[in-house]
């Protein structure tokens, strides 16, 4: 098949499509790293725009996984940081973590770890889905059952003499051990479905099945992606109209005429961080210095990089699209940085 031609209207569409399904992925990520919900929506745009002069793929786009989400949050300690710092602070301190990701990136492919990774066997891949996979399933619980999302399950494990107890344990034994943390909290989640909240589980659970199984039940000529758009309407549509006990992304803060970024007449609200206070984030000291950071950085890197292996080695198998490791490895950086 190789890659079509170049249609614009076709590309208008199909941009818009993949703008509108990936609003509820950008909400969630950017709450799962661990700030507010709508600063997805208004940092993804440069990202993704970076990421589309640079890619050699016609069909792929960058964002935040799941996965990436939660190692971000886990690298930083960012609970411990916003407690101690602010939100403000935070943003200023991933978008540091960021741009050393980036940084990484490049380097990795132009020492070779790109073409290195496509020999990577198939059961270390296969093994990388299951982890994200539950990497997924532990960030999404905890929100999908609860009111209050994982600050209300926490609060329930704590005062759980024998989850509690577990969690206490597993702090002191082994502190770095933080997925067992928090896999110890969702089972308690799951063997407590007396303190669930009813709707928000009912939207959690009817939402997940629509979004899995909607493109069976829906019109073939709907684009991909409608089931995402027509369960975030209806759960954002009860949400407004009903008593809705759930959390909610909330009032966006308005911004300052002067921000964002400006073309010609038209102003994008695109949130542009100051880039001497991105520099100036204790990025380094957080790690302990450079070499580590380094290390942290590139291994992000990697791992994320595995995602778009398989990504693109799925489009070269089923429409003949070659691809260029270290030119999407390269990529990477860019829209990291």
């Amino acid at each position: 098949m190789g890659k079509p031609a170049f249609n614009p209207v076709r590309d208008l569409v199909s941009g818009a499509i993949m703008a509108a399904t990936s609003v509820p992925q950008l909400i969630a990520y950017a709450e799962t790293v661990g700030y507010a919900g709508y600063r997805g929506l208004s940092t993804a745009g440069p990202t993704l725009l970076a990421w589309g002069l640079t890619t050699g793929s016609p069909f792929m786009n960058a964002g935040v996984t799941s996965i990436t989400a939660l190692m971000a949050k886990s690298d930083l300690d960012g609970e411990q940081y916003m407690q101690e710092h602010g939100e403000e602070a935070y943003v200023e301190l991933v978008a540091a973590y960021s741009m050393w990701i980036g940084i990484a990136s490049v380097v990795l492919a132009l020492v070779g770890f790109g073409k290195l990774a496509q020999s990577v066997p198939k059961p270390v891949q296969s093994g990388f889905k299951w982890g994200c996979s539950v990497g997924v399933l532990v960030s999404a619980l905890p929100n999908g059952l609860f009111a209050k999302g994982s600050s209300e399950m926490k609060g329930l494990v704590t005062k759980s003499d024998l989850w509690g107890g577990i969690v206490r344990e597993l702090k002191i034994q082994v502190p770095a051990a933080t997925g067992a943390v928090n896999v110890t909290s969702v089972l308690y989640a799951l063997t407590h479905p007396m303190d669930w909240a009813l709707d928000a589980t009912i939207l959690f659970v009817v939402g997940t099945w629509f979004v899995m199984k909607g493109k069976n039940l829906l019109p073939k000529f709907l684009p991909p992606g409608t089931e995402v758009i027509i369960v975030t309407a209806v759960a954002t549509l009860y949400s407004m109209n009903f008593q809705y006990s759930g959390g909610v992304v909330g009032e966006i803060p308005a911004m300052d005429p002067d921000a964002g970024m400006k073309i010609g007449p038209i102003a994008l609200p695109v949130e542009l961080l100051d880039f001497q206070k991105v520099l100036d984030a204790p990025i380094v000291e957080r790690f302990g210095g450079y070499p580590i950071l380094f290390v942290s950085a590139s291994l992000f890197a990697a791992v994320n990089f595995l995602s778009i292996m398989g990504i693109a080695s799925g489009f070269e198998t089923d429409n003949g699209i070659a691809w260029s490791a270290p030119r999407e490895m390269i990529a990477q950086g860019a829209a990291c940085g």
